[in-house]
């Protein structure tokens, strides 16, 4: 509960919880992909994308199909302007239904129904 609390009141606490998740990562009895998964997300946090990278593929070679990996790597990849399609396409085969995936969805149909509002109706 402690780490969330410092992830969730952001500036220096971003900075506060990549150095427990860091020193968790590194712990070889808790070197575990959940450990790395919250480094990275510390590490997108503080605008560190390499380093947030790093983690997440460490993650991904312990559980290739860790739909939290999974889900963060598609988001850093998008957040890095890269082709976010197989990640993905990767996050949709572990877990179709996943939180980031369905959110997605919904502000997707959200700006269609906003976008028919304002689409111009021809008569002829």
């Amino acid at each position: 509960m402690l780490i969330t609390c410092y992830v969730l009141q952001g500036g220096e606490a971003y900075q506060k919880s990549f150095y427990v998740f860091e020193e968790l990562a590194q712990g070889p009895s808790s070197t575990a992909a959940t450990s790395l998964i919250a480094q990275a997300v510390s590490e997108l946090h503080m605008g560190r994308t390499e380093e947030a990278e790093t983690a997440l593929l460490q993650a991904l070679e312990k559980e290739p199909e860790n739909s939290t990996a999974l889900a963060n790597k598609f988001v850093l990849d998008t957040i890095a302007g890269r082709d976010a399609g197989e990640s993905r396409k990767k996050l949709e085969s572990v877990d179709k239904g996943h939180e980031v995936l369905a959110d997605l969805a919904a502000k997707r149909d959200a700006f269609r129904a906003a976008m028919g509002k304002y689409n111009p109706k021809f008569q002829p």
